[in-house]
């Protein structure tokens, strides 16, 4: 991740865990009485039988009057009605009035806010100098294009400041992942130094998760297909989350391997972390 990798550490996997530290103990038990049930399992047994036999019989009764609560049965089938909100007719107006309140500001302006606390974009070094990008417009104009998936081509037509050869130059010369990953370091590494971050997590743990991206037919080629998500071959991102909702990292992993061995794993130093 980044300086402070070292001190994330994987979430504990609850399917191989020692049973006994998911016990309660038996005092707080007896003082809890939520928690309070028999401790002999066939007086257990016994109420929660006669627990769904009452509960059966009332849903017995209200499907011959047609009463069931929120629900009915057609031609032998449970249905139940949608759940909607009960929202205030006054909400509506409340936020349109919190969006009139926003100022209108360019997604730009914003990124330079962050840059400027963050100092981000001198990750972006030029390949062949290492001297970082000047131009801090163009450089986020073609994050934005990676990001939102626009293309270059697109952020030319958005933008009033680029040209797509001037974006092209800067995608050349100062993108590449190692960059990214950098950036997104500085990046996390600060929202983990604001003090609001704290009311999330403590920032010391970590999840992951996999998303399947399916890829082209041509891609079959690549050997890259797993029964899970279908015959149609792809890839899968292995994005790593801190406890304080940051995404620190993303991996590319092959679709046919598991994705336990890259759990916990430091992307940016190629080691696992604890």
């Amino acid at each position: 991740m980044c300086a402070k990798s070292s001190g994330w550490q994987s979430s504990p996997a609850r399917r191989y865990a020692d049973f006994k530290q998911a016990l309660v103990p038996l005092a707080a038990v007896q003082n809890t009485p939520r928690l309070s049930i028999p401790f002999e399992p066939h007086e257990w047994l016994d109420d929660r039988k006669a627990r769904l036999r009452n509960g059966l019989e009332r849903l017995a009764h209200a499907a011959r009057n047609g009463t069931i609560p929120g629900g009915s049965i057609e031609n032998g089938t449970l249905k139940l009605d949608r759940l909607s909100a009960d929202v205030p007719a006054e909400a509506d107006q409340l936020v349109l009035d919190l969006y009139r309140r926003i100022p209108d500001v360019r997604i730009t302006d914003i990124l330079l806010d962050v840059d400027k606390a963050t100092g981000f974009t001198d990750a972006f070094t030029h390949l062949r100098t290492g001297v970082p990008c000047k131009d801090k417009i163009g450089l986020l104009n073609v994050l934005l294009a990676e990001g939102l998936n626009l293309g270059l081509s697109k952020m030319a037509e958005a933008s009033n400041t680029h040209e797509y050869f001037q974006l092209s130059r800067i995608s050349r010369w100062h993108i590449e992942s190692d960059a990214i990953n950098r950036a997104l370091a500085m990046v996390i590494e600060a929202q983990s130094a604001l003090p609001m971050s704290r009311f999330w997590g403590a920032g010391l743990t970590a999840s992951s998760d996999g998303q399947f991206f399916p890829a082209t037919p041509q891609g079959e080629a690549m050997n890259l297909i797993n029964a899970k998500y279908g015959n149609g071959p792809g890839l899968k991102a292995y994005t790593h989350v801190s406890d304080q909702f940051g995404p620190f990292a993303t991996q590319n992993i092959p679709a046919t391997v598991g994705e336990a061995p890259y759990m916990g794993s430091d992307p940016v130093r190629g080691r696992i972390v604890r």
